[in-house]
């Protein structure tokens, strides 16, 4: 009976179960700047698509983020979720914070933190999560990396341990703001095991544009990426389709 419990857990952390949705699906590649007087509004979009576990998954994030100084944000995120085979349903609150730490020395890469709260709701538990932010930017190339460690806060018992992942991504800007490269969303295990078995991941070309229209005080910006599962990710769906659209204001 423990080892069956045992194996549940981790198969939850991994998002390995039919049951249960991507825990990357809402994610993003963060990067660790901060704009001051920005007012950001930020709707996201993921699901899971082809013949798999997770078929039908999708997860939808609408974000309202304000640049307090040129160090430090706080944004409002509420997330609404559909696992396979079932409706769509609000599944949590939260509250998120960047702060931007500074460029380490002698290697060019600035480096932010990220933490939220998350209130569970229908059902959900609550959870934490934290990230380290860095980036690389070198003329028209960037490199963006973050490291993720997600917590829930009163899990049942056997479940309430930390899961660990990272999202990445490198892009070239080409024509005006626009950015072509690729991305990548995946798991790096969790408490019981951190990196001593394989691990399911999303790869894919990603694109990103910005525009402010004439005479509009309202930029723009488009990010979209289409991914195919690596790994053991590959039993879970044929490919997964992300798109956010974000518009920001000075204030």
């Amino acid at each position: 009976m423990k080892t069956r419990v045992w194996v549940l857990a981790a198969g939850v952390a991994m998002a390995a179960g039919s049951a249960k949705a991507d825990p990357r699906l809402d994610e993003k590649v963060y990067s660790p700047y901060v704009e001051n007087h920005v007012l950001e509004l930020e709707s996201r979009w993921g699901q899971e698509f082809g013949a798999g576990e997770l078929s039908g998954g999708r997860t939808f994030v609408l974000e309202a983020e304000a640049g307090l100084s040129d160090r430090f944000s706080l944004a409002l995120v509420s997330q609404a979720e559909r696992e396979p085979g079932e409706a769509d349903r609000f599944v949590g609150l939260g509250l998120e914070g960047v702060a931007y730490l500074g460029q380490i020395p002698k290697i060019g890469v600035d480096a932010g933190f990220y933490l939220e709260y998350k209130k569970g709701l229908n059902g959900e538990t609550d959870e934490g999560e934290a990230k380290l932010l860095l980036a690389k930017t070198a003329g028209r190339f960037q490199g963006l990396l973050n490291f993720i460690v997600e917590r829930p806060f009163g899990a049942p018992a056997g479940e309430g341990f930390a899961s660990y992942g990272y999202a990445a991504s490198a892009t070239w800007r080409t024509v005006g703001n626009l950015r072509i490269g690729a991305e990548a969303f995946g798991d790096l295990g969790d408490d019981h095991g951190f990196l001593n078995r394989p691990q399911g991941a999303y790869v894919g070309p990603q694109l990103k544009w910005e525009v402010r229209p004439r005479f509009s005080p309202v930029e723009i910006e488009l990010d979209a990426g289409w991914l195919a599962p690596v790994g053991p990710a590959r039993s879970e769906a044929k490919s997964q389709g992300r798109i956010s659209l974000e518009f920001e204001r000075r204030f």
